[in-house]
């Protein structure tokens, strides 16, 4: 390879470098518009929750600072989208597993049955062994012995999605996936059930390897990959 051919390249790729730290969180955020019609992007405090889960410890949302949280409701006796719903939490936690972000992202499911406590636990179990969902950083929650049947679902609507309880075992829902960040923001609602996983996972890489670990640099990435294997390659 002449020097003169050397130097080009050496340039492209610094102006290819150049491009790719001029990405910010909002440019991930316009580019996942592009791809994902699901996704709402917001920046308010998230509403804080002291709740119990299956093995009766209590956990806040204080006490997640500094970790990146997916949060989800549903109700554990729903026979129809609540199960697909966990589908795609597992989904996400598998994808979250295969980037590296176990340790910095933790999954939150909170029920917003109003039936007895015990009977309640017993469904989260069975959803945590059934989806084969990852207890090191997943927790199910729900309210304590004692505690309003209506908490959780009160929570759920402070979250801005609706459980209606029909009186006949039953309750009418929206689906939601949320997003917080370390600092306790609520940063994104995917909506329902057709969101493609990887594009949350994206977005949660993003936040925490920040935003230029999940840009697409489409052309100026592909390009830059393969100047330095030419230059590697000499």
């Amino acid at each position: 390879m002449n020097s003169l051919f050397r130097v080009f390249l050496i340039a492209v790729v610094a102006l290819g470098s150049t491009n790719a730290m001029a990405h910010s969180m909002e440019d991930v955020e316009a580019s996942l518009n592009e791809k994902e019609r699901y996704a709402q992007f917001v920046d308010q405090p998230a509403p804080e929750f002291d709740l119990t889960g299956v093995d009766g410890n209590t956990l806040a949302l204080g006490d997640l600072n500094g970790k990146t949280v997916v949060l989800n409701f549903l109700y554990t006796r729903c026979t129809e989208a609540c199960p697909l719903h966990m589908n795609l939490i597992r989904q996400l936690q598998t994808g979250v597993e295969e980037e590296g972000l176990s340790e910095e992202v933790v999954f939150i499911t909170i029920a917003t049955d109003r039936e007895d406590v015990a009977g309640t636990r017993d469904n989260m179990r069975a959803y945590g062994d059934n989806f084969d969902l990852n207890p090191s950083n997943w927790h199910f929650l729900y309210r304590g012995e004692g505690e309003p049947p209506g908490l959780t679902s009160e929570l759920a609507k402070a979250y801005g999605v609706q459980f209606r309880d029909t009186g006949e075992g039953v309750q009418v829902h929206g689906v939601v996936t949320h997003v917080i960040d370390p600092e306790g923001q609520m940063r994104a609602r995917f909506h329902g059930l057709k969101f493609k996983p990887e594009h949350l996972v994206t977005y949660l890489t993003a936040i925490v390897k920040g935003p230029n670990a999940a840009a697409d640099d489409g052309f100026w990435g592909r390009l830059h990959g393969r100047i330095e294997e030419l230059l590697q390659s000499e």
